[in-house]
Protein backbone atom coordinates (compact mmCIF):
# COMPACT_ATOMS: atom_id res chain seq x y z
CA UNK A 1 0.00 0.00 0.00
CA UNK A 2 1.26 3.83 -0.81
CA UNK A 3 1.42 6.22 1.39
CA UNK A 4 -1.26 8.24 -0.43
CA UNK A 5 -3.25 4.92 0.25
CA UNK A 6 -2.57 4.57 4.04
CA UNK A 7 -3.19 8.30 4.53
CA UNK A 8 -6.53 8.10 2.45
CA UNK A 9 -7.44 5.03 4.19
CA UNK A 10 -7.13 6.88 7.84
CA UNK A 11 -8.42 9.93 6.84
CA UNK A 12 -11.54 8.32 5.25
CA UNK A 13 -11.55 5.91 8.56
CA UNK A 14 -11.89 8.88 10.82
CA UNK A 15 -14.74 10.67 9.29
CA UNK A 16 -16.88 8.18 8.98
CA UNK A 17 -16.08 7.46 12.55
CA UNK A 18 -17.46 11.10 13.26
CA UNK A 19 -21.27 10.13 12.21
CA UNK A 20 -23.50 7.37 11.53
CA UNK A 21 -26.05 9.46 10.19
CA UNK A 22 -26.24 9.04 6.37
CA UNK A 23 -29.81 9.04 6.55
CA UNK A 24 -29.76 11.45 3.34
CA UNK A 25 -29.19 8.41 1.10
CA UNK A 26 -31.94 6.77 2.04
CA UNK A 27 -34.46 9.75 2.20
CA UNK A 28 -38.21 9.95 0.87
CA UNK A 29 -37.68 13.65 -0.37
CA UNK A 30 -37.87 13.00 -4.54
CA UNK A 31 -35.63 16.14 -4.64
CA UNK A 32 -33.25 14.36 -2.81
CA UNK A 33 -33.26 11.38 -4.53
CA UNK A 34 -33.11 11.87 -7.93
CA UNK A 35 -30.28 14.53 -7.22
CA UNK A 36 -28.41 11.43 -5.83
CA UNK A 37 -29.39 8.62 -8.56
CA UNK A 38 -29.51 10.98 -11.31
CA UNK A 39 -26.31 10.04 -12.55
CA UNK A 40 -26.12 6.30 -11.92
CA UNK A 41 -29.69 5.90 -13.66
CA UNK A 42 -27.72 7.53 -16.75
CA UNK A 43 -24.89 5.43 -16.74
CA UNK A 44 -27.10 2.36 -15.52
CA UNK A 45 -29.73 2.64 -18.26
CA UNK A 46 -27.32 3.23 -20.95
CA UNK A 47 -25.54 0.06 -20.26
CA UNK A 48 -28.66 -2.16 -19.68
CA UNK A 49 -29.53 -0.88 -23.52
CA UNK A 50 -26.24 -1.23 -24.78
CA UNK A 51 -26.28 -5.12 -23.21
CA UNK A 52 -29.95 -5.85 -23.70
CA UNK A 53 -29.49 -7.39 -20.27
CA UNK A 54 -31.35 -8.37 -17.27
CA UNK A 55 -29.60 -7.05 -14.49
CA UNK A 56 -31.55 -10.04 -12.65
CA UNK A 57 -28.63 -11.94 -14.25
CA UNK A 58 -25.58 -9.62 -13.17
CA UNK A 59 -23.58 -9.24 -10.60
CA UNK A 60 -22.15 -5.53 -9.83
CA UNK A 61 -19.28 -4.62 -7.66
CA UNK A 62 -18.95 -1.15 -6.27
CA UNK A 63 -15.52 0.80 -5.90
CA UNK A 64 -14.76 3.69 -3.53
CA UNK A 65 -18.78 2.64 -2.42
CA UNK A 66 -18.44 4.03 1.04
CA UNK A 67 -21.83 3.36 3.01
CA UNK A 68 -23.15 2.19 0.37
CA UNK A 69 -25.88 4.44 -1.45
CA UNK A 70 -24.71 3.53 -4.97
CA UNK A 71 -25.13 -0.25 -3.97
CA UNK A 72 -28.71 0.50 -2.42
CA UNK A 73 -29.73 1.89 -6.10
CA UNK A 74 -27.95 -0.87 -7.99
CA UNK A 75 -30.17 -3.46 -5.56
CA UNK A 76 -33.39 -1.25 -5.91
CA UNK A 77 -32.78 -1.87 -9.47
CA UNK A 78 -32.69 -5.08 -9.43
CA UNK A 79 -29.49 -6.59 -9.85
CA UNK A 80 -28.88 -10.14 -8.66
CA UNK A 81 -26.12 -9.18 -6.16
CA UNK A 82 -24.19 -6.23 -5.36
CA UNK A 83 -20.90 -6.38 -3.55
CA UNK A 84 -19.85 -2.71 -1.74
CA UNK A 85 -15.99 -1.93 -1.59
CA UNK A 86 -14.25 0.63 0.18
CA UNK A 87 -10.70 0.81 1.57
CA UNK A 88 -12.18 1.95 4.88
CA UNK A 89 -13.62 -0.92 7.55
CA UNK A 90 -15.52 1.97 9.14
CA UNK A 91 -17.36 3.03 6.14
CA UNK A 92 -18.89 -0.42 5.24
CA UNK A 93 -19.78 -1.35 9.17
CA UNK A 94 -22.24 1.73 8.24
CA UNK A 95 -22.75 0.18 4.93
CA UNK A 96 -24.37 -3.11 6.62
CA UNK A 97 -26.30 -1.36 8.81
CA UNK A 98 -27.77 0.70 5.95
CA UNK A 99 -28.61 -2.12 3.81
CA UNK A 100 -28.38 -5.56 4.52
CA UNK A 101 -28.95 -6.42 1.02
CA UNK A 102 -25.20 -5.35 0.56
CA UNK A 103 -22.20 -7.63 0.69
CA UNK A 104 -19.29 -5.50 1.73
CA UNK A 105 -15.75 -5.82 1.25
CA UNK A 106 -12.32 -4.00 2.24
CA UNK A 107 -10.48 -3.37 -0.78
CA UNK A 108 -7.71 -1.31 -2.18
CA UNK A 109 -9.04 0.08 -5.55
CA UNK A 110 -5.63 0.66 -7.43
CA UNK A 111 -5.19 -3.11 -6.32
CA UNK A 112 -8.19 -5.36 -6.33
CA UNK A 113 -7.14 -8.79 -4.96
CA UNK A 114 -9.91 -10.43 -7.21
CA UNK A 115 -9.63 -12.80 -10.07
CA UNK A 116 -10.55 -11.48 -13.47
CA UNK A 117 -13.43 -11.43 -14.42
CA UNK A 118 -14.85 -11.86 -11.12
CA UNK A 119 -18.10 -9.69 -11.66
CA UNK A 120 -20.53 -8.75 -14.50
CA UNK A 121 -20.49 -5.03 -13.79
CA UNK A 122 -17.47 -3.32 -12.39
CA UNK A 123 -18.95 0.84 -11.24
CA UNK A 124 -17.33 3.85 -9.35
CA UNK A 125 -18.88 7.03 -8.74
CA UNK A 126 -16.66 10.04 -7.86
CA UNK A 127 -14.38 7.71 -6.23
CA UNK A 128 -10.98 6.96 -8.60
CA UNK A 129 -10.39 10.87 -8.48
CA UNK A 130 -9.07 10.15 -4.71
CA UNK A 131 -6.75 7.62 -5.39
CA UNK A 132 -2.92 8.33 -6.01
CA UNK A 133 -2.71 6.46 -9.53
CA UNK A 134 -6.74 6.58 -10.78
CA UNK A 135 -5.89 5.27 -14.26
CA UNK A 136 -4.40 2.21 -12.39
CA UNK A 137 -7.87 1.95 -10.21
CA UNK A 138 -9.51 2.25 -13.76
CA UNK A 139 -7.44 -0.46 -15.55
CA UNK A 140 -7.81 -2.87 -11.92
CA UNK A 141 -11.67 -2.29 -12.76
CA UNK A 142 -11.11 -3.34 -16.64
CA UNK A 143 -9.42 -6.48 -15.57
CA UNK A 144 -12.05 -7.60 -12.63
CA UNK A 145 -15.17 -6.64 -15.22
CA UNK A 146 -16.88 -10.03 -17.28
CA UNK A 147 -19.06 -7.63 -19.24
CA UNK A 148 -19.09 -3.53 -18.93
CA UNK A 149 -17.45 -0.91 -16.53
CA UNK A 150 -18.88 2.27 -15.97
CA UNK A 151 -16.93 5.37 -14.66
CA UNK A 152 -18.61 8.64 -13.29
CA UNK A 153 -16.04 11.35 -12.61
CA UNK A 154 -15.17 14.65 -12.93
CA UNK A 155 -14.45 15.74 -16.60
CA UNK A 156 -11.38 17.78 -18.05
CA UNK A 157 -13.23 21.19 -19.64
CA UNK A 158 -13.01 24.54 -19.25
CA UNK A 159 -15.92 25.14 -16.33
CA UNK A 160 -14.05 22.73 -14.62
CA UNK A 161 -10.78 24.20 -14.79
CA UNK A 162 -12.76 27.70 -13.83
CA UNK A 163 -14.94 26.72 -11.24
CA UNK A 164 -14.13 23.54 -9.95
CA UNK A 165 -11.47 22.40 -7.07
CA UNK A 166 -7.97 21.58 -7.97
CA UNK A 167 -7.48 20.28 -4.64
CA UNK A 168 -9.92 18.12 -1.88
CA UNK A 169 -9.09 18.00 1.82
CA UNK A 170 -10.59 15.04 3.69
CA UNK A 171 -9.27 15.14 7.51
CA UNK A 172 -5.76 17.25 6.76
CA UNK A 173 -5.28 14.29 3.67
CA UNK A 174 -5.09 15.63 0.42
CA UNK A 175 -6.08 14.37 -2.79
CA UNK A 176 -5.69 15.68 -6.63
CA UNK A 177 -8.80 16.26 -8.43
CA UNK A 178 -8.20 13.97 -11.61
CA UNK A 179 -10.30 14.41 -14.12
CA UNK A 180 -11.08 12.56 -17.45
CA UNK A 181 -12.35 13.14 -20.96
CA UNK A 182 -13.34 11.04 -23.99
CA UNK A 183 -9.75 10.67 -25.10
CA UNK A 184 -8.35 9.30 -22.31
CA UNK A 185 -11.19 6.90 -21.27
CA UNK A 186 -10.12 5.24 -24.82
CA UNK A 187 -6.56 5.40 -24.56
CA UNK A 188 -6.69 4.34 -20.79
CA UNK A 189 -8.93 1.26 -21.94
CA UNK A 190 -7.12 0.50 -25.55
CA UNK A 191 -4.08 0.23 -23.76
CA UNK A 192 -5.13 -2.41 -21.49
CA UNK A 193 -7.43 -4.37 -23.61
CA UNK A 194 -5.69 -3.79 -26.96
CA UNK A 195 -7.06 -5.35 -30.08
CA UNK A 196 -10.22 -7.20 -28.04
CA UNK A 197 -13.14 -5.56 -29.50
CA UNK A 198 -15.47 -3.14 -27.03
CA UNK A 199 -17.55 -0.76 -27.41
CA UNK A 200 -16.65 2.92 -25.46
CA UNK A 201 -18.81 5.48 -24.64
CA UNK A 202 -18.47 8.85 -22.87
CA UNK A 203 -21.72 10.73 -22.23
CA UNK A 204 -20.76 14.66 -20.66
CA UNK A 205 -23.26 16.35 -18.69
CA UNK A 206 -23.63 18.40 -15.55
CA UNK A 207 -23.76 18.06 -12.62
CA UNK A 208 -24.44 20.88 -9.89
CA UNK A 209 -26.06 19.48 -7.04
CA UNK A 210 -25.77 21.64 -4.39
CA UNK A 211 -26.90 24.53 -6.42
CA UNK A 212 -29.92 22.34 -7.52
CA UNK A 213 -30.96 21.52 -4.29
CA UNK A 214 -31.01 25.39 -3.20
CA UNK A 215 -32.96 25.61 -6.40
CA UNK A 216 -35.48 23.08 -5.40
CA UNK A 217 -36.14 24.37 -1.94
CA UNK A 218 -36.92 28.07 -3.32
CA UNK A 219 -39.04 26.96 -5.68
CA UNK A 220 -40.87 24.88 -2.62
CA UNK A 221 -43.43 21.97 -3.88
CA UNK A 222 -42.04 18.55 -3.60
CA UNK A 223 -42.88 17.21 -7.54
CA UNK A 224 -42.71 21.05 -8.98
CA UNK A 225 -38.92 21.20 -7.02
CA UNK A 226 -38.22 17.59 -9.09
CA UNK A 227 -39.31 18.67 -12.51
CA UNK A 228 -37.82 22.53 -12.18
CA UNK A 229 -34.33 20.78 -11.16
CA UNK A 230 -35.30 18.33 -14.13
CA UNK A 231 -35.90 21.15 -16.88
CA UNK A 232 -32.44 22.93 -15.36
CA UNK A 233 -30.65 19.73 -16.63
CA UNK A 234 -31.97 18.93 -19.54
CA UNK A 235 -31.62 22.58 -20.89
CA UNK A 236 -27.77 22.44 -19.70
CA UNK A 237 -27.70 19.17 -20.94
CA UNK A 238 -29.01 19.71 -24.58
CA UNK A 239 -28.07 23.12 -25.12
CA UNK A 240 -24.37 23.64 -23.10
CA UNK A 241 -23.43 19.87 -23.08
CA UNK A 242 -19.86 20.21 -24.85
CA UNK A 243 -19.26 22.43 -21.07
CA UNK A 244 -20.41 19.70 -18.85
CA UNK A 245 -18.47 18.94 -15.41
CA UNK A 246 -18.76 15.36 -15.48
CA UNK A 247 -18.70 12.24 -17.50
CA UNK A 248 -20.07 8.81 -17.33
CA UNK A 249 -17.45 6.54 -18.62
CA UNK A 250 -18.80 3.45 -20.16
CA UNK A 251 -16.73 0.40 -21.76
CA UNK A 252 -18.59 -3.11 -22.93
CA UNK A 253 -16.03 -5.36 -23.10
CA UNK A 254 -17.47 -7.06 -25.91
CA UNK A 255 -18.46 -5.35 -29.32
CA UNK A 256 -22.35 -5.61 -28.75
CA UNK A 257 -23.17 -4.50 -32.87
CA UNK A 258 -21.29 -7.97 -33.63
Amino acid sequence: MTDGVAQQKKSFNHNYSQTENWSYWDSQDPLTQYLLTRRLRIAVDRVMQITQADPADWNVLVLCGGVGGEGSFLANYGFKSITVSDISETALQVCNKRDSRLETRVINAEQLELPDESYDLVLVQDGLHHLPRPVLGFTEMLRVARKAVIVIEPHLGLVANLLGMTWENHGGTVNYVFRWNALLLKQATKSYILESPCYIQAIRLWNHNLLMAKVGKILGGKQGAVLAVKSFYFILDWLFWWLGNMMIGIVIKYDPQQ
